[in-house]
């Protein structure tokens, strides 16, 4: 499999060229473009979210805490809220990180195991739902960009979770010495069938969500326009 580094880096050059070419085309700002490469990169870690290396989880929890908590303060800062008070600036992050430290995190670390249900398709799917709906309930511009920006938010944490996926397989054939190592098969696959309960869980999940999903017909008619792309 890829080690850390190559992730890191592959999944932030890949989507970082998605996000330039989305730039050059007119199709988002750069705000907008900053934040999906940050996702797209935050996708290149995910399915290592079940590793068993303590480095690698304590990274990928904390910056997944840290978008959480972005996320949490701009939808409570928002202009339908009230002015906020000090305290609660100091709280309510803290309370976000402990919740991820050690509620969310240990019930990972409890329920998974590497290259399983978290190193699948089923799994960068429901990561790119759920993050969409979660950037849409939280943006607070008018519906048409919310969609927008929502459903391009889960296609970077897609895009970048496939290049994961990728990556490892790759790292699966040995050109070296003309053979297949035995993870050969585990990284890239739909699900993880022989933990059936967290397979059918998340099919649920997708289905549920892509139910939820925001009108896509705007997003996919600014896709398939480049006609104002600048090479």
């Amino acid at each position: 499999m890829a080690n850390f580094n190559t992730h890191f880096n592959t999944a932030a050059a890949c989507t970082g060229l998605g996000c330039a070419a989305l730039l050059s085309a007119g199709h988002i700002d750069v705000n907008t473009a900053l934040w999906l490469w940050c996702l797209g990169t935050i996708g290149g870690l995910l399915p290592d979210i079940d590793s068993d290396n303590s480095t690698s989880l304590d990274i990928v929890f904390n910056i997944f805490a840290a978008v959480i908590l972005l996320m949490v303060m701009r939808y409570i800062t928002g202009e339908h809220f009230r002015e906020i008070r000090f305290i609660e600036l100091l709280l309510i992050p803290l309370a976000v990180y402990g919740i991820m430290k050690w509620l969310i995190r240990p019930l990972f670390e409890k329920l998974t195991v590497h290259r399983g249900s978290c190193h699948s398709l089923l799994f960068i799917t429901l990561c790119g739902l759920l993050t969409t709906q979660l950037t849409w309930i939280f943006n607070d511009d008018h519906a048409a960009k919310s969609a927008i920006i929502a459903l391009l938010s889960g296609g970077f944490i897609f895009f970048g979770g496939l290049i994961h996926l990728i990556l490892d397989e790759i790292c699966s054939v040995d050109l070296s010495n003309v053979r297949v190592k035995r993870s050969f098969g585990t990284a890239l696959k739909i699900a993880d069938f022989n933990n059936k309960s967290a397979t059918v869980l998340m099919l649920f999940a997708i289905i549920a969500l892509g139910y939820m999903l925001p009108d896509t017909t705007t997003t996919i008619n600014l896709l398939v326009d480049w006609s104002a792309f600048n090479f």
